[in-house]
């Protein structure tokens, strides 16, 4: 999908793509899964090249941070979640040339979305393409850091859960949870991380304007401020992680010794059985008629109450 956007009074709005010449009157080209012939529009309008699928995947510096002569090329990871919930980064290209911003990605993004929702009400101070770029990186630090505060939220809960020590379905879904949290802080630390290099490099490389540059600065403040609390966040995530193993294993050995006991109870009986059990002539039960199959009952009983009895007790 070829998205295109121009600037009217100092505000973006959406361009009709399928308007002759409108790409050149545009500031910011966003493409989304673009087929072939969209690339081959870009080519063609705009003499721009597009990085491919495999570039996209690249991880070394050297591939994600680079200038060219076609352009400032800056790849970076975004965090988003799936239908399933389940939580992601996925690499977006940046090209920043003649004044003209290209994104490059392969899915929707949340923090694509909110910025263009806000882009309605919003007005430039600097309306070049370097303002877009750190408008959306800092679109996206606001996204991680309310990521980041909905993990605290959700270990608070979790914390209870887990402290309270009662095992059973709630327990078994709070360290499933657990998991999955430890697993999103791990993205959105990998993303703040691919963040600040990311914006240390367009320091670096481009010519920014005063305010610009200041933007910059203040979006790595942020970074610098949210990485402690997502250090703090596995802090805590381990913390729980040990204090629940402990707790079960603290049950699997009560559990040990409930087991054992009941064998050292009934080994003595079981020793006396074996040797005696069958060896007297007078045994009254031999003619009852209903002797053998309420022996069988007995038996199925004497295996499935301690069954249900080890059951009901989370014991199994």
């Amino acid at each position: 999908m070829l998205n295109a956007f121009q600037l009217n009074n100092n505000r973006l709005s959406r361009c009709d793509t399928d308007i002759p010449g409108i790409l050149v009157k545009s500031v910011w080209i966003d493409l989304v899964e673009p087929s072939d012939d969209e690339r081959n529009r870009i080519q063609q309008e705009l003499g721009q090249n597009l990085a491919t699928r495999l570039e996209l995947e690249d991880i070394e510096a050297s591939a994600r941070f680079f200038e060219d002569e076609e352009g400032l090329h800056i790849h970076s990871f975004f965090f988003y979640a799936d239908a399933e919930d389940h939580a992601g980064n996925a690499t977006v290209a940046f090209t920043i040339r003649e004044n003209r911003l290209y994104t490059l990605r392969e899915r929707e993004l949340p923090a694509f979305r909110l910025y263009r929702m806000r882009t309605r009400s919003h007005t430039f101070i600097e309306s070049n393409a370097y303002a877009l770029f750190l408008d959306l990186f800092e679109t996206k630090i606001e996204q991680l850091a309310d990521k980041t505060e909905n993990i605290y939220s959700d270990l608070e809960a979790l914390s209870r859960v887990i402290m309270d020590g009662q095992q059973g379905d709630e327990y078994d879904h709070a360290l499933a949870t657990l998991a999955e949290l430890e697993d999103i802080g791990w993205k959105v630390r990998i993303c703040l991380m691919d963040t600040q290099r990311a914006l240390n490099f367009l320091v670096r490389k481009a010519k920014l304007a005063i305010d610009q540059l200041d933007k910059a600065k203040e979006i790595l403040r942020d970074i610098d401020s949210l990485l402690p609390h997502n250090e703090s966040l596995f802090q805590k995530v381990n913390f729980l992680m040990q204090a629940a193993m402990g707790f079960i294993n603290i049950e699997q050995n009560r559990i040990i010794k409930i087991f054992s006991l009941v064998s050292v109870i009934f080994l003595p009986p079981t020793l006396v059985a074996s040797s005696y059990g069958m060896n007297f002539d007078f045994m009254p039960e031999l003619k009852w008629s209903l002797g053998y199959p309420g022996a069988i009952i007995m038996m199925i009983l004497a295996g499935i109450a301690p069954y249900l009895y080890f059951k009901r007790r989370n014991w199994l």
